[in-house]
């Protein structure tokens, strides 16, 4: 029994690796991940969303601006921007990639999650930005329609072209907007669309290698080179330092989530590195055989006795 005298000691001993500031210390800053969501396996959903901006939405109010740090899939598929090609639109609204995020809302994040997510309203402006590449010593122009309400009252919604190469949000280069899939880097989609007078089916894109371009609304692969996916974004009310646990350096969760987060199998990393959780099942296998192995044996050698005497 000497053992049991150990457990406040060990217990501490547990704790201390997860030992972190005072959650009042917590404030959030752009470059940080909330894990924010319902993990999925099938779709390589990982619930980390990487902070654009810690202190405004993408529409001007006082919130968090959140991105999907991976690409998500439908069930390892790749995903079109429209299921068919529309020669009379190429616009986000009604398009098959604002029913995806609109459904990826309902279904990947928890009720606690929904009550901190804003609903955003937001036109988009014409954009132009200079193509990654040229020819003959020529940079062409990609240009990018304005489109009235493209936000209108959405959730979940895909970056804006020029969402996606600004500056404030760290985007301004191609490497900044690089992602990948399953651990490769793959192409997604952006909400702009191109402007019609050329290319009138493209829509934005961000390429495998960075590049934002604009491509064909139907397809779900470059060129056969790169699947295409989504990368979400969304707004939500800002989290003070009481509601959220620290996870890692700069990673955090909800502190009502902790529990989920800390039982999703992909987590098994945080859970090396902070052995809280499995020390208390080990001390646990301990006070039972520490209690029931003396037991078992004593059942066990009034048995064996039993036997002998029936024998004899």
């Amino acid at each position: 029994m000497k053992h049991l005298f150990a457990l406040p000691f060990l217990l501490t001993s547990a704790i201390a690796p997860i030992a972190s500031a005072s959650p009042n210390e917590i404030a959030l800053q752009q470059g940080d991940v909330l894990f924010f969501g319902i993990e999925e396996e099938g779709s390589r959903f990982d619930a980390r969303f990487v902070i654009l901006d810690a202190n405004c939405t993408n529409t001007g109010e006082e919130g968090m601006f959140l991105w999907s740090e991976s690409l998500i899939s439908n069930e390892g598929k790749a995903i079109p921007f429209r299921q068919k090609k529309d020669e009379d639109s190429n616009s986000y609204t009604g398009s098959y990639a604002k029913q995806w995020c609109a459904d990826f809302f309902e279904n990947r994040f928890t009720p606690l999650e929904k009550s901190f997510v804003m609903p955003s309203f937001l036109s988009d402006e014409a954009f132009s930005i200079p193509a990654s590449f040229g020819f003959g010593g020529k940079t062409p122009m990609v240009d990018f329609a304005a489109e009235e309400n493209i936000l209108d009252g959405d959730h979940v919604f895909l970056l804006s072209a020029k969402e996606a190469s600004d500056a404030s949000y760290g985007l301004d280069s191609a490497s900044s907007r690089l992602s990948s899939y399953n651990g490769v880097s793959a192409s997604y989609w952006l909400r702009s669309p191109h402007d019609r007078s050329n290319f009138p089916n493209d829509v934005g894109i961000v390429f495998y290698n960075g590049w934002l371009m604009d491509f064909v609304q139907d397809n779900d692969n470059v060129f056969g080179v790169s699947p295409i996916y989504m990368r979400p974004a969304l707004n939500i009310k800002r989290l003070s330092g009481n509601q959220l646990t620290e996870v890692r350096d700069h990673e955090y969760c909800l502190k009502e989530e902790s529990e989920l987060f800390l039982n999703a199998p992909e987590k098994q990393q945080f859970r090396e590195n902070n052995p809280l959780p499995l020390t208390i099942a080990l001390l646990v296998i301990a006070l039972v055989l520490i209690i029931g192995l003396p037991i078992l044996i004593v059942v066990l050698v009034k048995h064996h006795k039993k036997k002998k005497a029936k024998q004899a």
